[in-house]
């Protein structure tokens, strides 16, 4: 029986002598390479296995790539899904709240006070920074001594210091300070910004804000009443206010190479200066 099962296939197999590999690995006659429904159903069970975790791979990559995707390109329009969306369903997911408008609008429970005169509803706690601001002689135009109205808003975010969950009236589902889940420009530990976003305190290498547009002194302005775009506060007058939200949206963020990040104008060909300026 041995000797039928180890059949070297060949008549001096009961001789000591050394056969050739192909010969040794012979079983029941068969050599290695040859195919049977063993080797077959094994073959077909690796493929698919590979098959597998390759399709994992690439559908895994693929989804990883879609949400970098997601987060890189926001919507033009509108505040869901943009940046400035800190609920957990926006693109950095930098709270578990599911209200995205609480963090800087309170339908019913916003404190009163001066800040309220400028903006609506206004929800989050304002920054104390003391800022250091434009200066120039060649300025014409009264400026505030520190940031009002809405660049005072902006600020309470931009400056750094002001966890984004600080609100006067939090959300009914809570979450506005859980911060464990938030993506890039967050600090988990603490909710505030940071990175390249963070404007600090020091704004004098910025454009002027909360100063008075002036195109009666300075006549390379256009008349605020025939301004398009852009926007001055509380309107486009003699006088108004110059803020951030002359240029940014909040609740827009526009499209790149044109109109993000979130600016009312677009950039191309310096049009959003043009919007305000003569030259």
């Amino acid at each position: 029986m041995l000797s039928r099962i180890l059949d070297f296939g060949s008549p001096h197999a009961n001789r000591r002598q050394p056969l050739p590999i192909h010969k040794k690995l012979r079983w029941r006659g068969r050599r290695w390479y040859d195919p049977n429904w063993l080797k077959m159903l094994w073959s077909t069970v690796c493929l698919a296995a590979v098959g597998f975790a390759i399709r994992l791979v690439i559908f895994g990559l693929g989804a990883s790539y879609s949400q970098e995707m997601q987060a890189a390109s926001p919507p033009s329009q509108g505040l869901a899904g943009s940046p400035h969306d800190l609920s957990r369903l926006g693109p950095n997911h930098v709270t578990n709240s599911r209200d995205a408008c609480v963090f800087c609008h309170a339908p019913h429970g916003a404190p009163s006070g001066a800040q309220q005169q400028l903006i609506p509803v206004w929800n989050h706690a304002t920054t104390q920074t003391v800022f250091v601001l434009y200066t120039s002689a060649s300025l014409n135009g009264a400026m505030d001594a520190q940031p009002t109205g809405s660049s005072l808003a902006c600020l309470s975010c931009h400056d750094g210091t002001v966890a984004m969950g600080t609100l006067n009236e939090p959300p009914p589902e809570g979450g506005e300070a859980d911060y464990s889940n938030a993506l890039g420009g967050i600090d988990r530990s603490s909710g505030k910004m940071v990175g390249r976003n963070v404007l600090g305190n020091n704004l004098s290498g910025v454009h002027p804000i909360s100063i008075s547009y002036r195109d009666d002194l300075v006549k390379t302005l256009r008349p605020a009443s025939e301004l398009v775009g852009v926007k001055l506060y509380p309107s486009n007058k003699r006088g108004a206010k110059v803020q951030c939200g002359s240029c940014h949206d909040p609740h827009n963020y526009g499209s790149e190479g044109t109109t993000a990040p979130f600016l009312r104008v677009s950039k191309a060909g310096s049009e959003l200066c043009f919007a305000c300026h003569k030259i």
